[in-house]
């Protein structure tokens, strides 16, 4: 009986997911309910069938273009709808509860574009990524800076130029697997004829073997080296984010694709200012009389100088006077933030005569 469930759903994938996500979650699926690898499971079959149905129907292009239009109902039109076509049944009469066990492993094994006679070398492995740290002042972090950043990486061996053969010589299709990078048995069961795969072990899952291996890498492709990176770190940046340097990490052994490289940033304090997001703040200590009065403060500039800024006057303990745009910038905007002035009102703590002697007037002014 076919599944009422969603596909995508039953596969544990969304519906945008590229045809390898699709084929990589068949796969686990395939391990976590196949009957013959859980027959305590009474549910397993049903499970099974369910993944196969999906999957039959996400894996053909056509049959998923129009799944996603009509759904399981079909369409007129679409082959097999008008003869009451039913996605992951395929009338064997091998079958247990209306799914092909053996059928399902043929799919499996070989309906991913490939046959045993023409299998061909796994991709290379994609190289690690790598993380450094990289601390910045402020105005760095700010308006965004180049740095130069010191790492430890595999790069492609400069003797045998990835390789992993001594000069002179070259890699071979493996004799074990054909150049598949896994091995296969085949096992005939109730359910059907079962075909299990597993890395190669004369290649270790690379499809090749080197008889004559690279003095410097070792048959690797890949040499440790140092080396010295140009970075380009974006306005904006704060303390906790990471840049992603793209090809900078690690390189694939036997030509495989680099990692990335990642820069951890760490942003230094700046005693003058506080940053909250795209703000800067700025805290100026004036004496009552200035508060009372109002007056004109020079306050530091993040890119450097200083600005006039009016305290009003009658300003309170705690005021703040914005300044449009002089603030921080946030990844990927242009626009800065604003600068806020803190106003604080110090009361001194220490009088000369002349003073004690104006503030009592004023005191007795104020009663």
């Amino acid at each position: 009986m076919a599944s009422n469930r969603d596909y995508y759903d039953i596969l544990g994938v969304p519906k945008g997911a590229s045809q390898d996500d699709i084929k990589k979650a068949y796969r686990e699926l395939v391990k976590k309910y196949h009957p013959d690898l859980h027959k305590d499971d009474p549910e397993a079959p049903r499970h099974m069938a369910e993944v196969n149905e999906a999957y039959e129907t996400l894996s053909d292009p056509a049959k998923r273009e129009q799944y996603n239009t009509y759904g399981k109902a079909g369409a007129p039109g679409f082959p097999g709808a008008s003869q009451g076509w039913t996605p992951g049944y395929r009338g064997s009469s091998d079958t247990f509860g209306g799914f092909d066990f053996g059928d399902l492993f043929g799919s499996f094994m070989d309906g991913f574009g490939r046959s045993q006679a023409t299998q061909q070398p796994e991709e290379s492995p994609r190289g690690r990524d790598l993380s450094v740290g990289v601390t910045l002042t402020l105005k760095e972090a700010v308006f965004g800076t180049k740095k130069e950043v010191q790492i430890r990486r595999y790069d492609t061996c400069a003797t045998c130029h990835g390789s992993g053969a001594a000069p002179g010589t070259s890699p071979k299709v493996c004799p074990t697997c054909g150049g598949s990078g896994e091995v296969r048995q085949t096992q005939d069961t109730i359910f059907g004829r079962v075909v299990t795969a597993g890395v190669c072990p004369t290649c270790r899952g690379e499809g090749r073997v080197t008889d004559s291996p690279c003095p410097t890498c070792k048959g690797s492709g890949v040499a440790r080296v140092d080396k010295t990176i140009q970075a380009t770190i974006p306005a904006g940046v704060d303390s906790g984010m990471k840049v992603r340097i793209a090809g900078q990490g690690d390189a694939g052994k036997h030509g495989g694709a680099s990692g990335d490289l990642y820069l951890l940033i760490t942003v230094q304090p700046d005693p003058r200012f506080e940053r909250r997001g795209n703000l800067l703040y700025h805290t100026v200590r004036i004496p009552p009389s200035k508060a009372v009065l109002g007056t004109s403060v020079d306050v530091p500039l993040l890119e450097g100088g200083t600005e006039a800024v009016t305290v009003p006057a009658g300003s309170q303990h705690g005021t703040e006077v914005r300044i449009r745009g002089k603030g921080a910038q946030t990844v990927g905007e242009r626009r800065r933030g604003d600068y806020i002035v803190r106003v604080e009102i110090g009361v001194p703590r220490t009088l000369t005569a002349e003073q004690r002697k104006l503030y009592k007037q004023l005191l007795d002014l104020e009663k």
